[in-house]
């Protein structure tokens, strides 16, 4: 027996030897050769390279080589893999995530099959074969990375996943290159040269050159390629107009609560940018960080102010640059304007703006080849990402920026001299190995070109853009994009006298303006609140005398950092006895380390002032694990009965098994009251978040979910909002609860179905709701082939928006628990009518009662007065008829 066993499992071996593990095949021509050794495998791949189309060679069912093809950059779910890679473009080390970007197009496989060598946001690379999965053109069955034109505009599809065919992200880069058509597929590595079809664009990047591109001069995106030494053209007054007024911001957070799971905060209508927007401008009049490039990026890296961090920490940029040990220590800043200032002053002026560094790339977003790109993101497409946001916010503005400056474009240098003077004879520094640079022209000459550099020379960071300028020679520079807006500009400066206050340790600043525009740094006075400048350019103060805390604080710390700070408000009382209420925003709390009790003291901080004794508990989170226990084991008891004290995030199929089993068991009786007349709504989750009802016994119960239009004013409240977000309106409905005759409010999370007339598979679709308190909420919501769903926390109205997408989505429809197929029977209005009915036989019988006591009476009172009148003598008794 044991020679048996023993043959079983030495043949395969045996067999699989003599077949080789290593194989070359053609999926165009079917050849499959296969071979005992790399080395014999690699040599027949190179001799027949020429033979075939679509040669791959592969180990074991690992693709090693192939003539066309992707990268694929391993991933893995918590995006924590950062593979490194050698730059070949740059000659040095650096690294990449493919959850930001998974493609890359395939040029080699060096001839011992380590290495892969790709290319990807202008970055030519040689990476290890084992962080990567490489895929032959013929075995790719879904769409890979690339660009389109709509409407005469240019999107670039970035893919975030190859086994599904969903794009992750589209980016509006701006107007289509020339020779692109409407609705067609392009290609391209580096963002600059254009192709329809791959395998030119590989031959290409293989014999390094762009000949059979579609566009014969590199297209430059003006926003990836504009220095932050630019000055916007728009005002702090219209930006936060737009801010305030179109995209319906009317507040600080207060909470943070993420339901949609998009890691940003549902409030739509609150964000931790508001009162911010004059700071993104005086870093730019001090430190000369564009201010729209500034913003766009806070916009972006912080969703809008609503993103966790932005919250939490106070940080509206992905890259932490702290002025304090302090803030390093706790990594969290100490207000939202530390974040702006921080990143202006020390990451751009300071680090990214310094010629002299080695890592020095230039200060414009730029791509993997060059530009803020490099150093700053993992993600390949950051500088793409970070000028389609400038774009779109440009445009919101009503487009002043759009190439408004003249860019001198430097390609492939090994020296680039910079000088004082336009006889290029005074050099002021130069670059060595610049691969790529981008440079504000400001003036030109026969042998020269005068530029806007990016060295600020002062130890403070202020960039003065008069000083800051130099001559290079024209034969340096390789492309110039908007020539005719070569020119120089002129500037206002201004001095500002800070009256005994002070601007990150400054007492007094002088400005660079574009224009003379509003100007409202974050300065500090202890017990004095900062109101402006008077016309000399000295700070007015406002003295205070005391603060207190009006209204309760939530006990549940919000993400371990930022207590709850709905309800409570800061009451300001000043020296000339004027008094302010100011909702308490993220600026003014410091948490504490937890105790051994778990108990945490949160210091309330203002100008000077601060309490210290309030006290708030540490969320419990052994209740959180046991609840999120009870969800996986569908203990639907303790859920329902738990639901007001958890913060667990519900799947839509979890709110459906875990209702429905509570459904079979409660026997509720539900109807759905749709006065919309559409009949099209359906919903899980009402046994789960409804709370119980009572009423007399033997009486039957019924629960009413009912569905109406949405009015005018709160359709228009919630359509003003989702139109600056780019959607439009698809549906609406205000729905409500009723037990009997008592309105009811969920307690929990539901699900809300409706059809959608003239559902397309090409739209993307999101709900808004208009909460209680007048914020704006985004549900969570998915669609599928004819239905959108949504989850709901409250009663009230709902507005369902959609926009298009890059995708077509075919989902198959859900089945929610309730619809009008299976509800009950409105057993409410049968116990009324039955009521009535006994009512109604009650009031007839004691009418009919009453009848017969009031004709009885009447008789014998008739017969009482005939008698009395016999017994006088006045009538005589009548004789009977014979």
């Amino acid at each position: 027996m044991w020679l048996v066993i023993l043959f079983q499992v030495i043949s395969p071996l045996q067999l699989q030897a003599e077949e080789g593990i290593y194989h070359v095949c053609d999926a165009k021509s079917g050849l499959n050769e296969s071979f005992e050794s790399y080395s014999e495998a690699y040599r027949f791949y190179v001799e027949n390279t020429e033979a075939y189309d679509e040669l791959v060679l592969k180990e074991n069912d690992r693709v090693i080589m192939m003539e066309y093809g992707i990268v694929e950059f391993i991933t893995d779910s918590a995006c924590s893999l950062y593979h490194e890679y050698r730059s070949l473009s740059r000659n040095e080390t650096d690294y990449i995530n493919g959850c930001y970007g998974i493609d890359a197009a395939y040029i080699d496989t060096s001839a011992d099959g380590e290495k892969v060598t790709f290319m990807i946001s202008g970055d030519k690379g040689s990476i290890d074969i084992d962080h990567v999965i490489l895929h032959p053109l013929s075995e790719v069955d879904t769409r890979i990375s690339s660009y389109s034109v709509e409407g005469g505009k240019l999107f670039h599809n970035i893919k975030q996943q190859l086994d599904i065919d969903f794009y992750s992200d589209s980016l509006y880069l701006g107007k289509k290159v020339s020779g692109m058509k409407e609705g067609g597929i392009y290609y391209s590595a580096d963002g600059h040269y254009f192709y329809d079809d791959l395998t030119v664009m590989i031959d290409d990047l293989r014999n390094e050159t762009r000949e059979n591109a579609l566009n014969d001069s590199p297209y430059y995106n003006y926003y990836q390629y504009l220095p932050y030494r630019s000055y916007t053209n728009h005002t702090a007054e219209e930006t936060e107009s737009y801010f305030y007024e179109t995209l319906g911001i009317t507040g600080r957070l207060d909470h943070y609560s993420d339901k949609n799971l998009d890691d940003a905060a549902d409030t739509i209508s609150r964000s931790q940018l508001y009162g911010q927007i004059p700071q993104f401008f005086v870093c730019q009049d001090l430190y000369g960080t564009n201010a729209l490039m500034l913003l766009a990026s806070a916009v972006r890296e912080s969703a809008y102010g609503r993103s966790s961090d932005s919250y939490a920490a106070n940080s509206l940029f992905s890259l932490n640059a702290y002025e304090t040990d302090e803030e390093r220590q706790k990594q969290c800043y100490d207000s939202i304007e530390d974040s702006i200032y921080t990143h202006a002053r020390y990451f751009i002026s300071d680090r990214s703006a310094n010629h002299l560094r080695s890592d020095y790339h230039g200060t414009y977003f730029g791509n993997k080849s060059s530009g803020l790109n490099i150093n700053y993101s993992i993600d390949p497409y950051y500088g793409e990402r970070s000028a389609s946001a400038v774009l779109k916010l440009d445009e919101k503005l009503g487009s002043k920026d759009l190439n408004a400056y003249a860019l001198g474009i430097i390609i492939g240098k090994d020296r680039v001299s910079f000088y004082e003077d336009q006889e290029l004879e005074n050099r002021m520094f130069s670059l060595r190995n610049v691969h790529e640079l981008s440079l504000i022209v400001l003036q030109e000459t026969e042998e020269a070109y005068q530029v806007r550099i990016d060295e600020s020379f002062s130890e403070e960071g202020f960039y003065d853009p008069d000083r800051s300028s130099a001559y290079i020679s024209r034969e340096n520079v390789d492309l110039i994009l908007n020539e005719e807006k070569i020119g120089d500009e002129s500037f206002v400066y201004r001095h500002y006298d800070l009256d005994g206050g002070n601007y990150h340790g400054l007492y007094e600043l002088d400005t660079v303006m574009k224009k003379e525009d509003l100007f409202l740094p974050a300065v500090g006075k202890d017990r004095y609140e900062f109101e402006g400048f008077d016309e000399e350019g000295k700070a007015i103060w406002h003295e205070i005398e005391n603060i207190e805390i009006k209204g309760d604080l939530n006990e549940k710390l919000n993400e371990g950092r930022v207590t709850d700070l709905r309800g409570a408000n800061l009451y300001v009382t000043y020296k000339d006895k004027e008094n302010s209420l100011l909702p308490l925003n993220s600026d003014m709390i410091s948490i504490g380390e937890a105790d051994e009790d778990g108990i945490m003291k949160v210091l309330i901080s203002y100008n000077g002032f601060s309490l210290e004794r309030l006290f708030y508990s540490e969320y419990d989170a052994s209740f959180a694990e046991v609840f999120e226990k009870a969800v996986k084991n569908k203990d639907v008891s303790f859920v329902r009965d738990s639901l007001s004290k958890a913060d667990y995030q519900f799947d839509f199929d979890e709110i459906r098994q875990l209702d429905e089993k509570l459904k079979a068991s409660n026997q509720r009786n539900y109807v759905i009251t749709d006065k919309t007349e559409r009949f099209d709504l359906s919903v899980s989750g009402l046994d789960l978040s409804l709370k119980s009802g009572i009423s007399l016994p033997f009486v039957g119960d019924t629960w009413y979910v009912i569905a109406d239009e949405i009015s005018e004013s709160d359709e228009k409240r919630i359509l003003d909002v989702a139109e600056s977000y780019g959607f439009e309106k698809a549906d609406g409905l205000d729905i409500s609860f009723r037990f009997n005759y008592q309105n009811v409010d969920l307690r929990g999370p539901a699900i809300v179905q409706i059809d959608i007339d003239d559902k397309k598979s090409d739209l993307i679709y999101s709900v808004y709701h208009l909460a209680k308190n007048g914020d704006v909420i985004k549900c969570r919501t998915t669609h599928s082939n004819h239905y959108v769903q949504f989850m709901i926390k409250e009663a009230g109205p709902y507005l369902v928006l959609s926009m298009p997408s890059v995708n077509e989505y075919h989902i198959e429809d859900s089945i929610e628990n309730l619809s009008y197929e299976n509800m009950g029977s409105d057993q409410h209005k049968t116990n009324l009518q039955v009521l009535g009915v006994l009512v109604l036989s009650l009031a007839g019988l004691i009418g009919i009662t009453v009848y017969y006591i009031i004709d009885n009476k009447r008789r014998q009172l008739w017969k009482d007065f005939r008698k009395s009148l016999h017994e006088a003598g006045i009538v005589q008794e009548e004789k009977p008829k014979s």
